[in-house]
């Protein structure tokens, strides 16, 4: 056999398998990440929100939800980009959360507990790539709307000097 076909087999070989592994372990490894990452940022936005104005927001009410967790005033007077959801905000649309796979979010709410969660990659709930605010960790969103308050009133004691 030629040297120039064994390389270009080994080349196809090697080309083949990398492909598989991106498609079939990297990509669902990544989209699972995402997903129970904006589960927690959805657990956390609306939770700081319910803290803050002593009710859930209004999931039944598409414009109402809208402006309750994405209209959020600084010190200032100006609007924190994001609101409750800071960087997240493409992920709701009509009153209706979506997941990473662009599925619809369940959204339950007893009484002061509120859980969100996904059916995952399959999109069927009850098996086991589901994800809920339960399982999901808090990542940095408090922290992150906590400092763009900050920097909002620095911004406004400054303007007062």
């Amino acid at each position: 056999m030629k040297p120039w076909l064994i390389t270009l087999l080994v080349i196809i070989g090697c080309a083949g398998s990398l492909t598989w592994l991106i498609t079939q372990k990297i990509i669902p490894s990544f989209l699972a990440k995402a997903n129970e990452e904006l589960v927690a940022d959805w657990h956390a936005g609306l939770s700081e929100c319910r803290q803050e104005t002593g009710s859930w927001p209004d999931l039944a009410d598409p414009v109402k939800f809208g402006e309750q967790v994405y209209i959020v005033l600084g010190a200032d007077g100006r609007r924190i980009p994001g609101g409750y959801m800071h960087g997240r905000p493409s992920s709701h649309r009509d009153g209706v959360l979506y997941d990473v796979y662009q599925q619809p979010l369940r959204v339950t709410q007893e009484g002061e507990k509120l859980l969100i969660a996904s059916a995952g990659a399959n999109q069927v709930f009850g098996d086991g790539d589901d994800v809920t605010s339960d399982q999901a960790k808090d990542r940095y969103h408090p922290s992150t709307l906590a400092k763009a308050r900050a920097e909002a009133e620095a911004r406004a004691a400054k303007r007062k000097k």
